[in-house]
């Protein structure tokens, strides 16, 4: 079942801070969107979980720079899962790096698992099916 409006935009707003804390280098900003217990899987060889260990993705989005990494989380459609606390959210991930000039890095078909935590959301878990690489 579709999710309402204000949950939809609540959870696009999550994803479109995702993407900005990412780019940035917020670790403290980007680890706070996920659940204490997450999983992060198909960017790297094995699946990241936990907070802690998710810090090593925004390090690894750094490497090239600071700031030249930048990710657009588009096409987004969500799902209520077993009740309203609980959705399976769709998109595409796209991401460039603008350290030599402009270069697509990657386009990925996102699915994210989230779960609503007081008045916000917290991704689960997000499994990432790389197109392009």
């Amino acid at each position: 079942m579709p999710v309402t409006t204000e949950d939809y935009v609540a959870i696009a707003d999550h994803l479109a801070r995702y993407c900005w804390h990412v780019d940035e280098g917020n670790e403290e900003g980007w680890i706070a969107l996920w659940a204490e217990d997450a999983v992060f899987a198909g960017v790297t060889p094995e699946p990241v979980q936990g907070r802690e260990a998710l810090r090593q993705i925004v390090r690894m989005g750094q490497a090239s720079g600071p700031g030249k990494t930048r990710h657009v989380a588009a096409n987004l459609m969500c799902d209520y899962q077993g009740g309203r606390d609980r959705v399976h959210a769709s998109y595409y991930n796209y991401v460039t790096n603008w350290a030599d000039g402009a270069k697509m890095t990657v386009m990925a078909m996102s699915k994210a698992q989230l779960v609503r935590s007081g008045e916000g959301w917290l991704i689960q878990r997000q499994d990432s099916a790389m197109l392009v690489a």
